[in-house]
């Protein structure tokens, strides 16, 4: 029985616990031309391997104001491959503000530390990422039909891998927008956006050192449309110019698009269509900017009040696009496709306890040798909510 229903006040703390056991088949992503013994030690390609995590989650209104939190470390252990074990975390704060009756806006903080994909590493030794962004935005509605936005934020990411150390980043961006809003909550607006990267560590290329600092700026138009009472429709389009100031050849000028539509026919129905055609905004190779073009579908069906069943589906093509080696024609720009279908069965058999079991497939071809990849993962997971 849920603690409204015994006419308790629900706690504004809520820690956990988690167990989930992963099966992975190809847990380096290695192409299918790759022997892995001399890589590895061993034919082996697959491993099974354990995460246990434990945290707490923070919702606590105060008055107009809302503080949000989830303080979690994990600890994963690996069969076969021990030299992966590792401890991480994810810790996430934010403050969501309210001044008023026309500003409000959100405060926060992530920090974390995971071990990297090998699907962006390109080798078998592991990289623990740790990234850190701080970010500010608010909302002013000048009047009843116009509204300004605008936030700021800011990105670190270091790796552990010294050769990949090049991909070490710090990026600075602020956005300002402003839209109109009409009676039936649809909008369109304006915005401007602009970003600076700096690398502490420059990247060798041939005989030189190449500095992957850049700016980048971009305008376009931002539009969100409930359609139906069932069906929501969002996107963006912009101009975008990404510049170099050493390999100046490998700048960008062009347009991106992102456009979303959400259904919801029934209370037990939901879909999210996305199509993209736009540069990805945090990667783990940095010293490459990938434009990413292609669609993914998110279905969920609620089978009863417990038991959910979610889907996904992505069809991307990314074109590393930033590479200095393959401006200055050392190596051949980098392509690759990929495509993975995943599923979800989501039990909650108590008000703290749920259950999780999920496979995916994922597989990957690229015109840069050794560069495609197929990989299957099944995991099952149990949390328990205090």
């Amino acid at each position: 029985m849920s603690a409204a229903a015994l006419g308790q006040t629900a706690s504004a703390v809520s820690p956990f616990v988690e167990e989930k056991i992963v099966r992975d088949d190809n847990v380096f992503r290695l192409s299918r031309g790759t022997d892995p013994t001399p890589l590895l030690g061993t034919a082996a390609r697959s491993d099974t391997y354990r995460v246990t995590a434990a945290g707490l989650n923070l919702d606590l209104p105060v008055s107009r104001q809302r503080f949000l939190a989830n303080l979690s470390v994990n600890d994963s252990r690996y069969d076969r491959f021990s030299q992966l074990d590792y401890t991480g975390r994810d810790l996430r704060a934010t403050w969501l503000w309210q001044a008023g009756n026309n500003v409000s806006g959100q405060l926060g903080y992530v920090n974390s530390a995971a071990l990297a994909s090998f699907a962006s590493i390109g080798g078998t030794a592991p990289d623990i990422l740790k990234t850190q962004q701080a970010f500010f935005n608010g909302t002013y509605l000048a009047t009843p039909r116009w509204r300004i936005q605008a936030g700021t934020d800011g990105y670190q990411q270091r790796n552990s891998n010294g050769a990949l150390q090049v991909n070490d980043v710090d990026i600075v961006d602020g956005e300002l927008s402003l839209s109109y809003v009409t009676p039936a909550q649809s909008s369109l607006g304006f915005s401007v956006r602009g970003e600076s990267g700096r690398f502490p560590v420059q990247q060798p290329v041939g005989a030189i050192l190449v500095d992957n600092a850049y700016r980048q700026y971009r305008a376009g138009f931002v539009a969100d449309w409930p359609v139906t009472a069932a069906s929501h429709l969002s996107g963006r389009i912009d101009r975008v110019n990404r510049r170099y100031d050493q390999v100046a050849q490998r700048s960008f000028d062009g347009t991106t698009a992102r456009l979303q539509y959400d259904w919801k026919p029934t209370a037990k129905i939901t879909l999210m269509v996305l199509a993209q055609r736009d540069l990805s905004p945090f990667e783990y190779v940095r010293s490459s900017f990938v434009l990413v073009k292609g669609i993914s579908l998110r279905p969920t069906y609620s089978l009863t009040s417990k038991i959910d069943l979610s889907a996904s589906y992505d069809n991307v093509t990314r074109e590393y696009l930033g590479d200095p080696s393959a401006a200055l024609g050392i190596t051949p720009s980098r392509i690759d496709k990929v495509r993975s279908l995943g599923a979800l069965l989501t039990y909650r058999a108590l008000r703290t306890v749920t259950l999780q079991l999920s496979a995916a497939h994922e597989t990957r071809s690229s015109n840069i040798a050794f560069g495609d990849y197929a990989a299957n993962v099944v995991f099952l997971s149990g949390r328990l909510a205090f």
